[in-house]
């Protein structure tokens, strides 16, 4: 698209070479730097592609007779799900769903797991005894039994230097024998059996969440419905020469649902917004850092104590559910540092999001579904097939005067069955994908169709071009990127301006 020589030095080209950094929500539309988006709907940015594009579909994998009310991972990668105002369970893994055994100890507490024993097993906790459980209990069905001789308040669990952990009380972080779980009292001689260590004792605060940083733990504090007000601690060590040390004053989470791992750091959502802690390595030390900043005036306003905070390590992603009624997912890829967000077709929010092995499983309501990059339309169960609906919106062209748009260019990937366009106020550009034929003639004078072929005829990786001459004239314009269907993935673009 060669420039115009009629307006001279008044002619000019915005180019943007890869949008690479996300939402940016900080500053006004026309002050944004390229590559930045003032929207970000239902997008990611891909690694393989170093192009901005539409997330995967939802492929349904099946439903409970129950509506979801709590969701854990276990260790094989399958999950313990328990039903919502009934103490019921179930364990699904595989893509096959079965009842288990026994309920949990406290019916309406929190359900935390930990890893313990052979691949599959854990320790959960939920506020009375703990409890293990087995994918494949004596009567072959999975099984949740309690230990008898762990504390009765459990709050929480954890394992740390072959030991079990739990919290018992607002200070207090009692460890089981090592290798051991159901074995939990102190024999002054023995430095393997059940211990104990208080956490800043009788400060007025209760311990609400416990991860692991390194080879220490990172523990959070906070007095009663105040997490702005709380104080995070670091317990240094291994019994018998393990001590706490305060980290950071001031600040908290909500609980131990809105604190989450990303990479090598912990992330945790406060009344302010996200915040991260990592190590430095050269010190040993805890840093702090707030990665929201692009983000963080919009994503705080609908903040509230049933936030929260999941890991997806296989897209190196956390996803944010700011309360338990919002629909929008807020997602940071904590690799790269950007934002963007994710909304699904239906009338519940995110229950739960697990992203292990190479599969993304995501919990809704009654309904499992997995998160396929290979799936361009979202397969909810009673409504069949719901096309994505994704948006790009750029920021604001505002140059003090009026502007001239005489032509726009695009690099992208689509498939066929998506419609994309670039929108300038009435202006639209399609972004069309080549006719795909029916069928496809190998060798000659023979038919053979396409699906029985095993070599696309649409690659994965092929890159198209569109140019459009336009007349687009305005003293602010806003070109934005609306796409229904998924495959699809914007990598450049160019507009031709003068000023006029």
């Amino acid at each position: 698209m060669p420039l115009s020589n009629k307006h001279g030095d008044r002619a000019g080209r915005i180019f943007c070479p890869a949008f690479n950094k996300g939402l940016d929500l900080s500053m006004p539309a026309e002050s944004i730097e390229l590559g930045a988006l003032k929207e970000a709907m239902n997008v990611e940015f891909s690694r393989s592609t170093g192009a901005m594009s539409v997330r995967g579909g939802l492929v349904w994998n099946g439903r409970f007779d129950m509506e979801i009310d709590q969701v854990i991972d276990v260790p094989d990668g399958g999950f313990l799900v328990k039903g919502h105002n009934i103490n019921r369970l179930w364990y699904f893994s595989g893509n096959c769903v079965w009842p288990v055994t026994g309920g949990l100890s406290n019916e309406n507490g929190q359900m935390i797991g930990a890893g313990w024993g052979e691949p599959g097993e854990m320790v959960v906790a939920s506020g009375g005894k703990l409890q293990r459980f087995h994918p494949r209990g004596d009567n072959g069905f999975p099984s949740l039994m309690p230990i008898k001789g762990s504390p009765d308040e459990c709050r929480n669990v954890f394992v740390r230097d072959g030991r079990v952990g739990v919290v018992d009380g607002p200070d207090t972080l009692r460890f089981s024998w090592v290798g051991d779980c159901e074995q939990w009292d102190n024999d002054p001689d023995d430095e393997s059996t059940g211990q104990f260590i208080e956490i800043g004792y009788k400060d007025g605060m209760d311990i609400n969440a416990i991860v692991p940083l390194s080879k220490d733990l990172i523990i959070f504090k906070c007095p009663e419905g105040a997490p702005d007000k709380g104080i995070i601690w670091r317990l240094v060590g291994s019994f018998p020469e393990w001590y706490p040390v305060e980290v950071a004053h001031d600040t908290g989470t909500f609980s131990q649902r809105s604190v989450a791992i990303g990479g090598n750091d912990v992330f945790y959502l406060t009344p302010l917004g996200l915040t991260t802690l990592g190590t430095v390595t050269q010190y040993g030390e805890v840093r702090m850092a707030w990665p929201d900043q692009k983000v963080a005036p919009a994503l705080r306003q609908s903040l509230r104590d049933d936030a929260r905070l999941w890991s997806v390590p296989v897209k190196e992603q956390l996803w944010v559910r700011t309360n338990g009624e919002e629909k929008e997912i807020w997602v940071f890829d904590y690799g790269l540092g950007i934002w963007t967000q994710i909304e699904f077709p239906v009338s519940y929010p995110l229950i739960h999001v697990a992203g292990i092995g190479g599969e993304c499983h995501v919990f809704i309501y009654r309904d499992i579904y997995e998160l396929s990059d290979w799936y361009w339309a979202d397969d909810i169960e009673a409504d069949g097939g719901v096309t994505i609906k994704a948006k790009m919106q750029m920021g604001t062209i505002l140059k003090g005067w009026q502007t001239l748009i005489k032509g726009a260019m695009a690099t992208f990937h689509v498939v066929p069955s998506c419609r994309a366009e670039l929108r300038l106020g009435e202006f639209k550009m399609p972004f069309v994908a080549p006719g795909e034929p029916d069928y496809i003639a190998d060798p000659p004078n023979t038919v053979q169709y396409a699906y029985e072929d095993d070599d696309p005829l649409f690659p994965p990786g092929n890159v198209l071009t569109s140019r459009r001459r336009c007349l687009v004239r305005d003293w602010a314009i806003v070109p934005e990127v609306v796409i229904e269907g998924g495959g699809f993935a914007l990598s450049t673009m160019a507009l031709e301006t003068v000023e006029v």
